[in-house]
């Protein structure tokens, strides 16, 4: 059994009071408890913290994350209490310290924050053990923190939330209402009734909030789920708990079995989606609010700091956000309810983010420009656009708006292919807006086309900026990956003694070092690689003049991590590593599998196809609809996702007749080719599910499709496939297994694709066409 010890930092004379209500081992939440000296720094609230004795964990096999496991084996959240904060918030005998104290008695999750500052390494004699990976321990807890509290200040708005959120709590933690010194910000944001109506309303959006006569209430199953998925939210920035892709979930979005999910929103998504059960809080809640909490992270998979910051390409900020808001079918699609309860998560995230919960919300009320909280708060229209305009599209409205809406004004954003790049880089610099875009005029003509070409690439499939937003060059040939510069913002928002030109020369031989990592394809066009540079922008202080060495290295097929090195690692070169304005080039060992093009295995196995493969017809009907054009359409088998295709003009979505009812996108042309779409048949009236598809718009076809299909053997995916990993002809890869069917269309006497078919789906809808064979 893994032994976990935990402490209590107290902060004068709030130890006492908090440590009496922290529940010991064997309760609901995690370890012992041990009281050390108070915390210096002032504003942040006492909390759980790990002593520095060994830290050995045993890990469980077959487990995605066994120290997550090990932590909260056998905690349970306090549902009762848990249903009487989300009663209690708004009421003005609740206070503040109470609030603190019951959230750390009622979601175990909270405790994972005791292991900040650690992450999981083998050693000879433990295979895992906790170290320290140098990041000041508690900030995280901090924000957590800090956003839980400026969810309660939104519930109280009418009360004290106003003071508490502009200007923090006194030492008995009671709202402050007023400070000598105080910034002409603070009282600016303290008295814009503007503002204060924008952040009401999205409450009652969300349906935190419910007007009843005169008066307002709180609601509280939506309180509720707000609560549980503000404690799991940010757990998997805590290194030691990252998962790694069991072999039944694979491949997840994106990551291949075996891979470590580096990207903390996605880590928890996954142990969301596919290891519920080791969530306590989650797991606790009944399905409905399950699903809601679930919905507004995983399901969403959205983060609004990427996109209201230009952090991200437009692939992967919409995509996952998209797909949900046209999802079709059993799925459960997102509701305007959804969409606003993730923003007011995401608002009191960002009000949380620095590590003082006690002084209030300092990045809202005194660091963020008025003007461009105004704007983000704006931000959920451009989501509502995604329905009927592409993810790109979106992007550049919201992108040309931002500028024209500067304040003070920037002047007319110029035609040419710089204008995408200024744009981005306004959003990204906030504050620093002028002097960083003063900066770009000045730097080299290569960085220039550096950063315009790669900050221009989308990560959507077959899309693009308009002309004259971005470089030709990126319109004409549409490649990728695109990168994701994650705390890129951060990067020039925060430049300490760096000029703005020296961060923007940096920022362009990050792209250029990311793209040697990831050579520019046209099969990678809508994939999207993030570069994590928390290294030089959160982890402690950092400047450019520092006597370091920063490399970049693959973390996995879909990662890259900046790091910081001593001056001499320029003499050991490392694989599937770069080194910034070095003029060495990299060397590379395989650190994911070959994925084979639609052109290379259809020259490797025409022959056999051709020679042995054996032709089958498809008996079974199916139901088609035409596409919406820009949908996002996911086609998920046995749980895991297949493949993901956007609709196009013209496009038919197709239902298959299965048990899975897997979702496809077939172009007019080929569902012509597939299906007598000159005489639908009505709808079977005895299937349960008749109604909802004639409601949804499909219709009933008979299939004509003939396939040559050979069964994936092992021996034969080791002589044409090794890696069990190539690109359909629509763009998006596929993963085949043993006795799956690898199925050719044939024109004549030439394949013209290859595409794999689940075995399950083929013996339901493929039988032997014995004429053709003959």
């Amino acid at each position: 059994t893994t032994r976990f010890f935990l402490a209590l930092m107290s902060m004068g004379a709030c130890a006492a009071s908090v440590a009496s209500v922290l529940p010991c081992q064997g309760s609901s939440s995690v370890g012992e408890i041990e009281i050390v000296p108070p915390e210096s720094r002032a504003g942040r609230v006492p909390g759980v913290a790990v002593s520095l004795e060994a830290l050995a964990v045993t890990g469980k096999t077959g487990s995605p994350s066994p120290v997550l496991e090990a932590v909260l084996a056998g905690r349970k959240m306090d549902l009762d209490r848990a249903q009487a904060i989300a009663q209690d918030i708004g009421k003005p005998e609740y206070s503040l310290a109470q609030y603190y104290q019951d959230l750390l008695t009622t979601f175990p999750e909270l405790h994972l924050f005791s292991l900040e500052g650690l992450s999981v390494e083998a050693t000879d004699d433990s295979p895992e053990v906790l170290t320290s990976s140098g990041r000041a321990a508690g900030d995280e807890f901090q924000r957590t923190m800090g956003a839980f509290f400026a969810i309660y200040w939104l519930f109280r708005l009418p009360l004290d939330g106003k003071h508490g959120f502009c200007r923090g709590v006194d030492e008995s933690w009671k709202p402050v209402e007023s400070r000598d010194g105080e910034s002409e910000k603070v009282a600016a944001f303290f008295e814009d009734d503007e503002i204060w109506k924008h952040f009401q309303d999205l409450m009652l959006d969300a349906g935190l909030m419910v007007k009843q006569g005169g008066a307002m209430r709180v609601d509280k199953e939506s309180t509720l789920a707000l609560l549980v998925l503000t404690a799991l939210h940010d757990i998997m920035k805590i290194n030691a708990l990252l998962p790694t892709v069991q072999k039944a979930d694979a491949p997840y979005r994106g990551y291949l079995e075996a891979e470590v999910i580096a990207d903390h929103d996605l880590a928890v998504f996954y142990i969301m989606e596919q290891h519920t059960h080791i969530l306590p809080s989650l797991c606790q809640l009944p399905p409905g609010m399950q699903q809601v909490v679930q919905t507004v992270l995983s399901g969403l998979a959205f983060n609004n700091g990427w996109f209201v910051q230009a952090e991200a390409p437009p692939g992967a900020v919409f995509l996952g956000i998209k797909a949900a808001i046209m999802r079709n079918g059993s799925e459960r699609r997102v509701s305007r309810r959804d969409l606003s309860l993730y923003f007011v998560h995401w608002l009191t995230d960002l009000a949380g983010a620095e590590p003082t919960p006690l002084c209030g919300c300092n990045k809202l009320t005194s660091q963020l420009p008025m003007p461009v909280l105004k704007s983000f708060m704006k931000s959920v229209r451009y989501i509502q656009q995604l329905a009927d305009r592409s993810e790109t599209e979106v992007m550049e409205s919201y992108l040309k708006d931002r500028w024209k809406d500067h304040r003070p004004s920037m002047g007319t954003l110029e035609a040419g292919p710089q204008a995408l790049a200024k744009a981005r880089l306004l959003c990204m610099a906030q504050g620093n807006a002028k002097v960083v875009l003063d900066a770009f005029e000045k730097l080299s003509a290569d960085d220039q086309e550096v950063l315009s070409v790669e900050m221009a690439r989308t990560g959507a499939e077959r899309q693009s900026f308009s002309k004259g937003f971005v470089p030709d060059s990126v319109r004409q040939e549409l490649v990728g990956p695109a990168f994701l510069v994650y705390y890129g913002p951060a990067f020039l928002q925060r430049m300490g003694s760096d000029s703005p030109l020296r961060r923007l020369e940096i920022l362009a031989e990050i792209y250029r070092c990311a793209r040697k990592l990831w050579p520019a394809r046209t099969d990678q066009a809508g994939d999207c690689v993030t570069v994590r540079i928390d290294a030089i922008t959160i982890q402690g202080q950092w400047s450019s003049a520092d006597p370091e060495v920063l490399l970049l290295r693959m973390c996995s097929s879909k990662q890259a991590c900046l790091e910081r090195r001593p001056e001499d690692a320029k003499k050991n070169r490392e694989d599937n590593a770069v080194i910034l304005f070095d003029s060495e080039p990299p060397t590379f060992l395989p650190q994911a599998p070959e994925l084979c093009s639609q052109e290379e295995l259809i020259r490797r196995i025409s022959h056999e196809m051709l020679t042995n493969g054996q032709w089958y017809r498809k008996v079974a009907f199916a139901f088609l609809r035409p596409a919406k054009p820009g949908e996002v359409i996911t086609t998920m088998v046995n749980g895991k996702e297949e493949t993901r295709n956007i609709a196009q003009e013209s496009d038919f979505v197709v239902q298959a007749n299965t048990k899975w009812k897997e979702n496809y996108i077939l172009s007019k042309t080929r569902a012509s080719e597939a299906y007598d779409l000159t005489n639908p048949m009505d709808i079977p009236s005895g299937r349960p599910d008749a109604s909802q598809l004639s409601a949804e718009g499909f219709r009933c076809y008979r299939s004509r499709t003939r396939i040559k299909a050979l069964k994936a053997t092992d021996e034969l995916l080791r002589r044409y496939c090794p890696f069990k990993r190539f690109m359909a002809k629509w763009g998006t890869p596929c993963v085949v297994q043993v006795d799956d069917m690898l199925a050719a269309q044939v024109a004549g006497d030439t394949v013209t694709e290859i595409y794999r078919i689940e075995k399950t789906v083929f013996r339901e809808t493929f039988v032997p066409d014995v004429a053709s064979d003959k």
